[in-house]
């Protein structure tokens, strides 16, 4: 099969399973956040700050390597499948004993034993991250869809019940952990590969060298992402901080849910091809205009409907995260098209670029994030976050542009479609929204949905009707 066909028929799955899982997921939140309170969420975001914190040390950069490496697979699989769960065990200790720390600093007592419950997380997912980086390599993302779906159902199912029989905040925690475990015993049921149990030094020495800059990048990554909530659960508290979160979930659940497909599918492509520049220019290209196809329409309509989202899905409790939300999904558009552009660094072996953005978005935030949070609550904390995450994706797009020998000007065209096609989808929701005043929010929020959908996709049929005959080709071509 060509790599082409093998491509499209990733992206097609990925993108399968990835809306399956989201469908599901948003269903059991809504249901959840009707049964919980706003406090359980948060209470658990606190949690995730410092549980998610060990969770880029989990494989040390490992799945990445692997699906980078070229020679020296099975040997490097061996090796790997040791370091994961050795260095699991190290970080569920530390974390296990930092926890009394944390709930201290958050003024939050239930925190310490929901860290030191969720830190099970780092060694139950030790046994899954190398089946996962195995099938990732393969490009067999339709063996991924059964160890995806059906663990994510037994998290509704056990939280569920759970907050039926008022367990409260423990309902998300037990679910989470109930997830873990049917994922590792799903996802080895599908992968073919089994372990020699043989350890090479050599090859784990070369894994973690190339998996240090990663790692590099995900700290910081790590600590852009805690920022905004560690200072919302610091300085405003718990029922914040779940406004925060539902807010930012919902800012992230189409833009950099997009990226995301895109970016299990291409790091491997675009690693088996790192050695051709003229295919590497040609597959980022044709990726970055996909994406914004999707992430920027996305973007306005979540900013247009927003709270008549929020009014009819989550309930008027829920009506403070509205300004949040607006600003948020800006940050989920940047965070979309700069991430689906650092596969572009990694493939091409300038892990370092990554790692550079990085501390620079980290720093402006650290700077914007205290004044404007004390000054304007979760809505300031969201303008801390999305405008340095603006100014990087401008920088990214400038050194994709050095990589595949192309300018800023050549990168930034290949937005023009979905920035098109949004201004009219944002000139006819505002239209109906301005008629449709006296209607419930349900209808209102209905018909938003289905006109800016059907208004944006026969604009780009006017505009740029090529863009589905070329779609069209890469499907069909074999």
């Amino acid at each position: 099969m060509s790599l082409i066909r093998k491509t499209t028929r990733g992206l097609f799955w990925v993108s399968f399973s990835t809306v399956l899982l989201k469908v599901i997921n948003f269903i059991l939140t809504i249901i959840l956040a009707r049964l919980l309170e706003p406090g359980h969420f948060g209470l658990v975001a606190i949690g995730l700050i410092i549980v998610n914190f060990f969770e880029i040390f989990r494989d040390l950069g490992i799945g990445t390597a692997l699906i980078y490496k070229k020679d020296s697979v099975d040997k490097a699989a061996n090796t790997a499948f040791f370091l994961f769960p050795m260095f699991a065990v190290i970080f569920y200790v530390v974390s296990y004993l930092i926890a009394p720390s944390a709930a201290y600093f958050f003024n939050e007592p239930e925190v310490e034993a929901i860290i030191r419950a969720l830190s099970f997380i780092f060694v139950i997912g030790s046994f899954w991250a190398l089946p996962n980086s195995l099938l990732d390599k393969n490009l067999e993302f339709k063996k991924k869809i059964i160890p995806q779906v059906v663990p994510k159902i037994g998290y509704g199912i056990v939280a569920i019940s759970l907050a039926l029989n008022g367990f409260g905040v423990w309902s998300l925690v037990i679910g989470r952990l109930a997830l873990e475990m049917l994922s590792v015993l799903a996802i080895w049921f599908v992968v073919d590969w089994r372990p020699s149990y043989r350890f090479d030094t050599k090859t784990a020495s070369e894994l973690i060298s190339y998996g240090r800059q990663v790692v590099g990048a995900n700290i910081l990554l790590f600590l852009i992402s805690i920022i905004d909530v560690t200072f919302i659960g610091r300085l405003l508290g718990a029922d914040n901080l779940g406004f925060y979160a539902i807010a930012l979930g919902i800012a992230n659940l189409f833009a950099s849910q997009v990226s995301i497909i895109v970016d299990r599918v291409m790091f491997p492509v675009y690693s088996t091809i790192q050695d051709n520049r003229t295919a590497l220019k040609k597959a980022y290209i044709r990726t970055i205009k996909y994406v914004s196809l999707i992430s920027i329409p996305a973007t306005f309509g979540i900013f247009i409907i927003a709270e008549d989202f929020i009014k009819v899905v989550y309930g008027d409790k829920w009506l403070p995260a509205v300004a949040a939300l607006q600003v948020l999904c800006f940050y989920g558009l940047s965070w979309s098209l700069i991430s689906t552009t650092e596969n572009l660094y990694l493939a091409a072996g300038k892990p370092e670029v990554r790692t550079k953005f990085k501390l620079l978005q980290l720093i402006l935030m650290s700077v914007l994030m205290y004044p404007l949070t004390m000054r304007y609550g979760i809505f300031g904390a969201s303008i801390a976050a999305m405008l340095p995450s603006t100014l990087i994706m401008f920088l990214t797009f400038r050194e994709a542009g050095k990589i595949i020998d192309e300018s800023f000007a050549y990168i930034a065209k290949s937005f023009v479609p979905g920035i098109k096609g949004s201004l009219v989808l944002i000139l006819a929701i505002y239209a109906w929204q301005y008629v449709s005043d006296p209607y419930s929010p349900i209808l209102r929020l209905s018909f938003s949905i289905i006109l800016g959908s059907s208004v944006y996709i026969t604009s780009l049929w006017l505009i740029r009707r090529d863009l589905f005959l070329e779609i069209k080709d890469m499907i069909t071509r074999r």
